[in-house]
């Protein structure tokens, strides 16, 4: 009897043992830092901000008779299709941003530069330029090429550092060196603006070619304004209308403005006043305000 009685008390003290153990390998795990499956690397477009670019032009080398070009910055990626939620990308980078945190303190490139667009854009953390820059440079140092056209943009906007139209031209080289169509963009921003460098459309125009052909739809939508007026290359609605046509399939509402232009009146394309209705009316509703004017104007 004193034999059954030993047994069961060595094995009532294992099961606590085993359900002790259990418990520290719990709270062990709830220690560790979960990296979540969805969650979104940083985007290789690298501009993040919701506003279009501000810029006027250089109105002391600026021809008047020549059409301004809408100059358009981008938009964030939005990743919601990935996550299987209907998100923004600022408000998963919000969520996530203690996993953004850690990864950029590990020294992930990506990460740094996601960072950085945190302290720009306050996404999780609070607002702050001069955390941006230092995040944005680290990711830099690590040829993160997303980083040099951040760190461009800060110096052209004057945000957190001192405005400095060379500085931000000399960083979107950089960009554009590394392969970054945002920063081959920007390059050509600054030629036709004369920003940083001495105001050159062809240039510019060389620029935008670039970056339209590494998939850069707010370049291919500046091509598509190039060939429609003769700025830097010699008009050709034709090729106009290819542009534009890549762009407005990515939502890029001066595309599809102008290329409903083309539609309505026949120029580069087949007329088409059914088609040109309906790009038309996008336009409207991804903001482009004359569109809504010809709208009124042509169809009623």
């Amino acid at each position: 009897m004193k034999r059954i009685l030993l047994l069961l008390a060595l094995a009532l003290t294992m099961v606590a043992c085993g359900q002790k153990e259990d418990k520290q390998g719990e709270q062990t795990e709830e220690k560790k830092v979960i990296i979540p499956p969805g969650m979104p690397v940083a985007p290789t477009s690298p501009t993040l901000q919701n506003t279009e670019l501000t810029l006027e032009p250089n109105t002391s080398n600026h021809d008047p008779q020549q059409p301004v070009l809408k100059i358009e910055e981008g938009k964030p990626l939005d990743l919601s299709q990935l996550m299987g939620e209907r998100k923004s990308f600022g408000e998963q980078v919000t969520a996530q941003i203690d996993t953004v945190r850690y990864l950029a303190n590990e020294g992930n490139a990506d990460y740094q530069y996601l960072y950085g667009a945190s302290f720009e854009n306050g996404w999780g953390v609070k607002e702050d330029a001069k955390q941006a820059m230092t995040w944005y440079r680290k990711a830099a140092d690590q040829k993160q090429k997303a980083a040099y056209n951040a760190i461009g943009n800060l110096y052209r906007t004057g945000n957190g550092v001192n405005t400095d139209a060379k500085e931000a031209l000399r960083w979107y080289r950089l960009g554009a060196e590394a392969g970054d169509a945002q920063a081959m963009l920007n390059v050509g921003n600054c030629y036709f603006y004369g920003m940083g460098t001495t105001k050159n459309v062809a240039e510019a125009a060389q620029w935008w070619q670039r970056a339209a052909e590494g998939n850069n739809i707010y370049a291919q939508s500046q091509m598509g304004d190039c060939y429609l007026y003769g700025l830097g290359v010699e008009q050709n609605m034709g090729k106009a209308a290819e542009y534009y046509i890549k762009a407005a399939d990515a939502n890029v509402a001066n595309a599809q403005y102008r290329l409903g232009l083309l539609y309505y009146y026949g120029q580069g394309v087949e007329a088409d006043r059914t088609h040109a209705k309906l790009l038309l009316q996008k336009a409207r509703d991804g903001g482009e305000k004359e569109a809504q004017d010809f709208l009124e104007k042509n169809f009623k």
